[in-house]
């Protein structure tokens, strides 16, 4: 069962994203590795990613890529660069909440440092990565307290419209 905690839906690893193929799942458990951000809005438009808050951290995620691809010579045109790839991946689930506040929480962090755009740089790819623990830390209180409420042999169906 240990395995089974350590299973990450969403990675940041060598400067790229790592998910889980969602369109595999049950039957398979498929890893797809991204480098660049129009791959990560892909994903999330063909529900290769799934759910609110993996979209989110999928969208955070991307604007990492966009920053640790970029060439920008300083911070407004990092800002730009992230505002374009922001729009990108906005526009492949309008509707998803979590995408939008992801990508705003990231254009704030950079929009707000007074950081020169290597530190800034960095600073997005750190806060796509603690959007991504911050997520998995929330899940976790959402089983402990959920199972306080079920007793053995109980079974829960879960249905998203």
């Amino acid at each position: 069962m240990k395995k089974f905690f350590s299973l990450r839906t969403i990675e940041w690893k060598n400067r790229k994203v790592r998910l889980i193929d969602q369109t595999k799942l049950p039957d398979k458990l498929i890893y797809v590795t991204f480098s660049k951000t129009t791959q990560v809005a892909n994903a999330i438009k063909n529900m290769v990613v799934r759910g609110a808050p993996a979209i989110g951290v999928a969208a955070a995620m991307g604007l990492a890529l966009t920053a640790c691809n970029s060439k920008s010579k300083s911070k407004s045109e990092l800002i730009k660069e992230l505002e374009n790839a922001a729009k990108t991946l906005e526009n492949t689930r309008p509707t998803a909440v979590n995408l939008f506040w992801a990508t705003s929480r990231i254009l704030d962090v950079v929009r707000l440092s007074e950081d020169e755009v290597n530190s800034a740089i960095n600073r997005v790819i750190e806060e796509a990565k603690k959007m991504a623990n911050e997520d998995i830390e929330s899940n976790m209180k959402i089983g402990e307290n959920g199972a306080k409420l079920l007793n053995d042999g109980d079974v829960v169906l879960t249905h998203c419209k």
